[in-house]
This record gives structure tokens, C-alpha cells and sequence, in this order.
């Protein structure tokens, strides 16, 4: 009877085994994707380094020079901040058409008339900050001429725009059509 046990307790033993070790001979997915390399981004941040602008001047430069600060240049310097990246970025829109100058002085997005592929909410979060830009810079327009009504004010600044506006930018007409501007 002692054998019988002895040897069923040997079989039972033998059903217990060390479980299977797999090695892995690649990174997890949170490795692979933190180990990513970028291109687009990186492209980017090498052409920030080099890219052309205005040479920062000190407030002791700008002092020697005779220049004087008051509150009006300030609002203007602090709405006008980072303005010139942002305007290249939105000529570039205006001329293929996927962005255009509405009659009443804001940007809209057209995508519709769009060539070419865009990132929508990348072109609404540039459209919201530019308009909002221009709605501060009417205001203060119209704090500078009390009698000018904010029709007066967008007028004057759509005409003001239209001159500037890029060749080939998309342009709202009065009869709401749009058109690109014509090149000199």
C-alpha cells in the first residue's frame, strides 16, 4: 500500500511543472513610442534656430539710443508680439485660399477652396488668435479716435489690409464672393 501511495504521489508531482519563459527580443510599445524620433517636429525646431528676425536689444541699448517708452507704444509692442511668425503662416493660408479676409474685417477658414491638406484645428486655434489680435488692436484704434464707430474703425482697417494683403490672397467681396487679389 505504500508503493501505491508513493507512486501516486510521484505521478501527481510530474502534472507540476515550471511555467514557460518567454524572452522578448523587442522593446514594448511605451519603450518603442518614447524612443520615437520625430522628423517633423525636429525639422522644425532646426529651422526656428536659424531663422531670420530682429536682433534683440537691450533696455540699456534702447536708452543710449534716446528712444522713450510710453503706455501707447507698450500696447502696441504687446499686441504685435510674435505677430510676424503667425502673419507668414497665415498669408500662406490666405494664398491657397484656406483662409480668407471676410468683409467684416475678421479671418475665416474656407475649406472648401483649400489646395492642399490642412490641420483644422491648427487653422481655427491661428484664426481665433489672430482675430482676437484684431479686435484688440480696433479697440484701441477707436480709444485713440473716440468719434470713429466700429464700423469706421474695421473699414479703415479692411482698407488698410487690402493693400497689404499677399498676392493671390482670398479676398471677401461686398457682394460676399470671394476672389484672390490680383498680383501687380
Amino acid at each position: 500500500m505504500k508503493r501505491i501511495v508513493f507512486f501516486l504521489l510521484l505521478s501527481g508531482a510530474g502534472c507540476i511543472k515550471a511555467p514557460d519563459i518567454v524572452i522578448v527580443d523587442r522593446h514594448s510599445l511605451l519603450e518603442e513610442q518614447a524612443a520615437a524620433r520625430m522628423p517633423a517636429a525636429e525639422g522644425q525646431n532646426a529651422q526656428a534656430g536659424v531663422s531670420p528676425g530682429p536682433a534683440p536689444l537691450t533696455s540699456g541699448e534702447l536708452a543710449r539710443s534716446g528712444w522713450q517708452p510710453d503706455a501707447a507704444h507698450d500696447a502696441i509692442a504687446a499686441l504685435y508680439s510674435g505677430w510676424e511668425d503667425e502673419a507668414q503662416v497665415i498669408d500662406q493660408l490666405l494664398v491657397r485660399h484656406c483662409v480668407g479676409e471676410r468683409s467684416d474685417g475678421t479671418l475665416v477658414s474656407t475649406p472648401d477652396a483649400c489646395s492642399g491638406a490642412t490641420d483644422l484645428a491648427d487653422v481655427g486655434r491661428r484664426l481665433e488668435k489672430a482675430n482676437r489680435s484684431r479686435r484688440q488692436i480696433w479697440l484701441f484704434a477707436q480709444q485713440q479716435r473716440p468719434q470713429a464707430t466700429d464700423m469706421d474703425t474695421r473699414e479703415a482697417w479692411r482698407q488698410q489690409r487690402r493693400v497689404a494683403l499677399v498676392c493671390g490672397g482670398w479676398w471677401q467681396k461686398a457682394d460676399q464672393t470671394w476672389e484672390a487679389k490680383a498680383c501687380p
